[in-house]
C-alpha cells in the first residue's frame, strides 16, 4: 500500500504538480475538482497550467529532463582561451583569472587554468612583492550577469562569507514555506517566478544585507543565487520595482499561511504582545504621514507600523506598515480579526502600552462575544499620581517578578476596582511602584482571575517586543526606510517576520544559544565561506571552519541529505578540513 500510495497521494510538490496537470489535460476534470484533490487554489493552479502551457509550446520539458551520459568535455572556447591568456599577459595569477572568469559564469578550475597556460608556453609567474601586486591593472568594475534560472549542470561555486543562507533551504522546505509562497500568489515575471523572487528577498534578509541598493556586495555570489535558483540574485532596481507590485492583500495571505506555519500547541498561550513601530523616511518630497519618533523625541515623516509577538515562543505573529492616523485605534481589531480568520478562535489576552488604543476600543474588547482579555496601562495624571502616594504602606503587597537582567525584582503592588471614562463596567487596576521609575505605573485589565503577580509578570514580558524590535533596526535595518511607498516597506516587514522566526527556529536546535539574538546567531554560526558542489543532482555544501560550527552540526538536517522540492536536488553540508 505505501508503494500505491506513492502514485496516488504525491507529497512531493513537483510530483503534485505533474499529477495536477495531468488530471486536467489529460482526466479533464475541472478546475474545482483539481483543487479539492491536490490542495492548490483554483488561481494558482490557473497560472501553474499557463506556465506549463507555454513551456511546452517552447519545445521544454519542464519535469523529465534528459543528460547526456559520458565524460564532461572541458570548455576550450577560443574566446575563453583568448580571455586567459590576455589576463596572463597583465600579470594576473590563475587565482585571479578564476576569480574574473566565474564573474562572467564561466567555471574553469585553478588546473584547467593552468593546463592551458601551460600549453601556451606561460611559465608560473615568479614570486611578486606587495608593490608587483598592487600595479595589476584591475579593471574599474566587473559587471555581474542578468539573473534567470540557474542550469542544471554540474559545477563548484564558491562564496566568502553567504554559505550561512544555504543553511535555512532544509528548513524552509520542512516548514513548507514555498507552498505558502505558491498559495499567497505573489507576483511573477517572464524570467522570474515567484518563488526566485521571494527567496531572493529572504536570502539577503538572511544575511543581513543593509540596502538592497548595496548589490555590488551580492551581485557576483552565485552560491547565494543558488539558495534562490537563479545564476545570481537579481540587481537593486528589479528588487525594488517586484516590491511595488506586491499587495497587501498578498502580504495578509502569506502571514495567515505562516501563522499556521509556526504555530506550536504545545507552548502557546494565546497572549500577545503588541506595539507599534515608526519607520522614519528621509526623502525631502516624502508624501508620508507625520508618527511620533519615540527615540527622537519628535513627529517625522514616516511609516506606522504594528508587530505583533508571542512572547512565549518569541516569534513575531502579525506585522501591518498601511496603518494611517485615521485607523491606528482601530488596527487591534484588524490583528483579532487575522488571528481569528487563521485560527479559528481569538487571541486569549492582547498585551500594549497606554497609547495604543483607546479606552472605548477596550470597552468593545470587552463586550465581544468572546470577551477577549486585554492587559495594558492607564494614562496617569497628577490625581492619581497623589492619590496612589496616599495609599497606607500596610496595604500594598511585594511581588517578586522574575527575569534575568531585571534590576528590581521586588515590586510593591496595590489591588483596586476602578471606572474610566468611555469605558462600559468596572476593571481591575494594579498600581505598582519601588520598579525603578520615580511615579508609579498604573495598569488596568478585564481579567479579574488572574493572579496579581502573573499579570505583572506578563506586562514585564511586554518590553520583549520592544527588545524584538531594537534587533530588527539593527540586523533587518527596518530604520533605514530608503522609499515612501507603502507596500514596499509592507513586503519588507513581512519577510523580515519569517525570516526573524526562522532564525528563532534554528536557535531552538542551538544549545546554549536559544535566548541569543539574531545578530549573535548570525555572527556565530551563518556567516561563514563555503565551497559549493554540484553534481549528480546533489549539492554539497564545505563550510569553512568555524569555531562553533560542531554545535551548528548538532542541528537535525545538517546530518542528513535534504531534498529541495523548487531545486529539484538533494542537499548535504559537511565540513571542509582544508579550509
Amino acid at each position: 500500500m505505501q508503494i500505491q500510495n506513492f502514485f496516488t497521494q504525491p507529497t512531493n510538490i513537483q510530483q503534485k504538480q505533474y499529477e495536477a496537470l495531468r488530471s486536467a489535460f489529460v482526466d479533464n476534470l475541472s478546475y474545482e475538482a483539481i483543487s479539492e484533490k491536490y490542495g492548490f487554489s483554483i488561481s494558482y493552479f490557473k497560472k501553474l497550467k499557463y506556465l506549463f502551457s507555454q513551456q511546452i509550446k517552447r519545445g521544454e520539458n519542464p519535469f523529465f529532463q534528459s543528460k547526456k551520459p559520458g565524460p564532461k568535455k572541458r570548455s576550450t572556447e577560443k574566446s575563453v582561451i583568448q580571455n586567459i591568456v590576455e589576463l596572463r599577459k597583465k600579470n594576473h595569477s590563475i587565482s585571479d583569472i578564476r576569480m574574473i572568469l566565474q564573474a562572467t559564469e564561466i567555471q574553469l578550475s585553478l588546473q584547467t587554468i593552468d593546463d592551458i597556460l601551460k600549453e601556451r608556453g606561460f611559465a608560473p609567474l615568479p614570486r611578486r612583492t606587495r608593490k608587483e601586486k598592487a600595479m595589476i591593472f584591475v579593471p574599474e568594475k566587473i559587471v555581474s550577469p542578468p539573473s534567470q534560472p540557474r542550469e542544471e549542470k554540474d559545477e563548484i561555486l564558491f562564496t566568502e562569507q553567504n554559505a550561512g543562507a544555504l543553511i535555512f533551504l532544509p528548513l524552509i522546505e520542512k516548514l513548507g514555506i514555498i507552498t505558502a509562497i505558491q498559495d499567497a500568489d505573489f507576483p511573477y515575471t517572464n524570467v522570474l517566478n515567484n518563488i526566485s523572487s521571494v527567496l531572493s528577498f529572504i536570502g539577503l534578509k538572511i544575511i543581513g544585507s543593509e540596502r538592497f541598493a548595496h548589490d555590488e556586495i551580492w551581485g557576483l555570489d552565485r552560491a547565494l543565487g543558488l539558495f534562490a535558483g537563479l545564476n545570481v540574485l537579481p540587481k537593486n532596481s528589479t528588487l525594488s520595482s517586484y516590491s511595488y507590485r506586491v499587495t497587501r492583500s498578498m502580504n495578509r495571505a502569506f502571514l495567515l499561511s505562516l501563522n499556521r506555519i509556526f504555530q506550536d500547541s504545545e507552548t502557546e498561550t494565546g497572549d500577545f504582545n503588541l506595539d507599534f513601530k515608526t519607520i522614519p523616511h528621509w526623502g525631502d518630497a516624502s508624501v508620508l504621514e507625520k508618527n511620533w519618533a519615540g527615540t527622537r523625541s519628535k513627529a517625522m515623516k514616516s511609516v506606522l507600523a504594528l508587530i505583533a509577538e508571542d512572547p512565549a515562543t518569541r516569534l513575531l505573529s502579525y506585522t501591518n506598515a498601511e496603518i494611517k492616523h485615521a485607523d491606528q485605534n482601530e488596527a487591534i481589531f484588524q490583528f483579532v480579526d487575522f488571528w481569528k480568520e487563521g485560527r479559528g478562535t481569538p487571541p486569549k489576552m492582547l498585551i500594549f502600552d497606554s497609547k495604543f488604543t483607546t479606552y472605548q476600543n477596550l470597552s468593545k474588547l470587552n463586550q465581544s462575544p468572546e470577551q477577549i482579555k486585554f492587559l495594558t496601562l492607564r494614562r496617569r495624571g497628577k490625581n492619581l499620581i497623589d492619590k496612589a502616594k496616599a495609599i497606607p504602606d500596610s496595604e500594598w503587597k511585594t511581588i517578586k517578578v522574575d527575569g534575568k537582567n531585571r534590576k528590581h525584582k521586588l515590586v510593591r503592588v496595590y489591588e483596586e476596582i476602578c471606572r474610566i471614562r468611555n469605558y462600559k463596567g468596572e476593571l481591575r487596576q494594579l498600581i505598582i511602584k519601588d520598579h525603578g521609575r520615580i511615579n508609579p505605573t498604573f495598569m488596568i485589565t478585564n481579567d479579574c482571575h488572574a493572579p496579581i503577580r502573573t499579570l505583572v509578570q506578563k506586562y514585564a514580558r511586554r518590553w520583549l517586543v520592544e527588545q524584538e524590535i531594537a534587533e530588527q533596526i539593527v540586523f533587518f535595518h527596518l530604520n533605514q526606510l530608503s522609499s515612501s511607498i507603502v507596500v514596499k516597506v509592507d513586503f519588507d516587514l513581512t519577510l523580515t517576520l519569517l525570516t526573524h522566526n526562522l532564525y528563532r527556529r534554528l536557535s531552538q536546535h542551538l544549545p546554549g544559544f536559544e535566548a541569543c539574538t539574531v545578530a549573535t546567531i548570525y555572527r556565530k554560526f551563518i556567516e561563514n565561506g563555503a565551497r559549493v558542489q554540484i553534481e549528480n543532482d546533489t549539492i554539497t555544501v564545505w563550510l569553512k571552519k568555524k569555531n562553533h560550527l560542531p554545535i551548528l552540526f548538532e542541528v537535525p538536517w545538517m546530518k542528513e541529505k535534504s531534498y529541495i522540492s523548487w531545486l529539484n536536488m538533494d542537499i548535504q553540508f559537511k565540513m571542509d578540513t582544508t579550509s
